[in-house]
């Protein structure tokens, strides 16, 4: 009887823990982006013909860019705290879709936590008339939670 009870407080323990520590993760990512975000780094990656050939990494300060994601589908760009552009999003997986007038680009490999956001822009570079793929990775730290 005196197992059985322990078994069962250590149980109750067990699923108390589980239900209280429900995190970002378990929020579709729909609900996880919803918020301002500040860009704090981005890495630029060159390959050619699937070989890495160099890599780049910026840091931003303070307020020099940030993203705001709002419900029902609005981006708003600030750069040095001002707003620069709105623009309207659809999420289609883990790739955020953007559009602003005639203008439209695809976030890739968009993942998010409790106080990060990740995402990839991929593309071509030329250089010395050599053409580069180029990923680049922006990392960025929740500013503010939807109001």
């Amino acid at each position: 009887m005196k197992k059985t009870k322990i078994i069962s407080v250590f149980g109750a323990l067990a699923l108390t823990i589980l239900l209280f520590t429900s995190c970002e993760k378990d929020k579709p990512l729909s609900e996880q982006i919803i918020g301002k975000w500040e860009v704090t780094s981005e890495n630029q990656i060159f390959t050619l013909q699937g070989t890495p050939k160099f890599e780049y990494k910026f840091y931003y300060e303070a307020d020099e860019l940030a993203f705001e994601f709002t419900t029902g589908g609005g981006l708003i760009v600030y750069q040095a705290g001002e707003v620069t552009s709105i623009m309207t999003y659809t999420l289609n997986g883990s790739t955020i879709d953007i559009e602003m007038g005639s203008m439209s680009m695809s976030w890739k490999n968009v993942t998010a936590g409790e106080n990060t956001l990740t995402w990839s822009e991929i593309g071509t570079e030329m250089i010395n008339d050599v053409t580069y793929n180029i990923e680049v990775v922006y990392n960025t730290k929740r500013a503010s939670t939807a109001k």
